[in-house]
């Protein structure tokens, strides 16, 4: 049985063989000049291991997106610790971080340019020196495992679909092969055929190549193929239900 298949919640705490991301005590609320603070996570601790699937669902509003941004580092905790393999993320170089982790935003980010310059745009980042970018071949393939092969690579990425920029963001992560993705409502867009393929490549991901996937959905689901880890947050906590 896998780590993502336990009924026994993952320790948070750093050690040798630490979870692959993981929430130790912390807190993070909202402030705005004028207003009280909104409290999104009150002394939450969450372990994910290496190559789990973790579901993380909730009220709209709750701070799932919020979540996320911690482990990639674009939001800071008031207090606790944000880990990744043991190591506190304020202490990695944020561009390495960025390559290990990475996060894919519920409004697709796509630049100006074809869909082989969206495609290939991490490679000519100064992290990725001596990496040899994919050939039309291999962009192609990722856009047919997610039901996108119909797109052309010269196609302006500006006019695609909401659903097709979410498509095209999971492939472009996908080609970087990071440790772990960060997915928030990736399928919110997407017909079922296509919300089909994009979560069998969450879950390839996991299986195939050993990552680790966190997952934000509005509804709880149950995935194909693995046993997810879940957890909601609500009202600034968060909770791990044990797999049925």
């Amino acid at each position: 049985m896998s780590a993502s298949q336990t009924n026994t919640p993952p320790s948070a705490t750093p050690q040798a063989n630490a979870p692959q991301l993981a929430l130790s005590a912390v807190h993070f609320s909202y402030r705005r000049p004028g207003e009280a603070a909104r409290v999104v996570l009150k002394g939450a601790d969450m372990a994910v291991p290496r190559g789990a699937f973790a579901l993380l669902t909730g009220p709209s509003g709750a701070g799932k997106s919020t979540l996320l941004r911690l482990f990639c580092r674009l939001e800071e905790p008031d207090a606790g610790r944000v880990l990744l393999a043991g190591e506190p993320v304020d202490a990695l170089i944020p561009a390495i971080l960025r390559r290990r982790v990475s996060y894919l935003q519920q409004t697709p980010v796509v630049v100006p340019g074809s869909v082989r310059e969206n495609l290939l745009l991490p490679f000519g980042f100064k992290v990725s020196a001596g990496q040899n970018p994919p050939g039309d071949a291999e962009l192609s393939a990722g856009l047919a495992r997610l039901a996108a092969g119909d797109i052309p690579l010269s196609q302006e990425a500006g006019t695609l679909s909401v659903g097709q920029r979410q498509r095209l963001c999971l492939v472009r992560a996908l080609l970087t092969r990071p440790e772990v993705l960060l997915l928030d409502e990736p399928v919110s867009a997407l017909d079922a055929d296509s919300a089909r393929a994009v979560l069998d490549a969450a879950e390839g991901f996991c299986l195939d190549d050993g990552g680790t996937v966190v997952l934000v959905s509005h509804a709880a689901f149950a995935p194909a193929r693995v046993v997810p880890l879940r957890y909601e947050l609500s009202g600034g906590a968060l909770s791990w239900t044990p797999a049925s």
